[in-house]
């Protein structure tokens, strides 16, 4: 039981172990490791670069070509049931949709426009690495009592 009474199967954990590496871990992995300082003032081109691979670039796909992290939500979770079966589900994909509204501005290079967004983004970055590891780990758990 997944601590909301529904049976974990091995396929909702398999599905957020992918989601943890694929999107939970790619989805930020150039900007967190920026300075504060990159995420204040003027834009700079290392934060444009960042979220440029980190959104645009988060996988590669399975054609060879960039898989940008909305897509690599939608591709991992297309088969999960509606509604999500975990909150943390819920706040990913919640968070994964302010990601997207970063998309143009990225690909124009639209900096007054990334400055307004990159602290929304910089937090659903977190919250999606977040909730991913929580869940994980909580189906992990409920697995061994299982």
């Amino acid at each position: 039981m997944d601590g909301q009474g529904r049976s974990v199967g091995p396929d909702l954990l398999e599905v957020v172990a992918d989601l943890k590496h694929d999107l939970g871990k790619y989805s930020s992995w150039m900007s967190a490791n920026l300075d504060d300082a990159e995420w204040e003032g003027p834009v700079s081109d290392g934060l444009v670069d960042a979220l440029r691979r980190d959104l645009l670039r988060t996988r590669t796909g399975l054609d060879g070509g960039p898989e940008s992290a909305w897509a690599v939500w939608e591709r991992l979770a297309a088969d999960l049931p509606r509604p999500l079966p975990a909150p943390e589900l819920e706040t990913v994909e919640a968070g994964v949709e302010v990601l997207r509204r970063a998309e143009v501005p990225l690909r124009r290079g639209d900096r007054d426009a990334l400055a307004a967004l990159r602290g929304v983004v910089r937090e659903a970055q977190q919250s999606i690495r977040s909730e991913l590891l929580r869940l994980h780990r909580r189906l992990l758990r409920a697995q061994d009592r299982g």
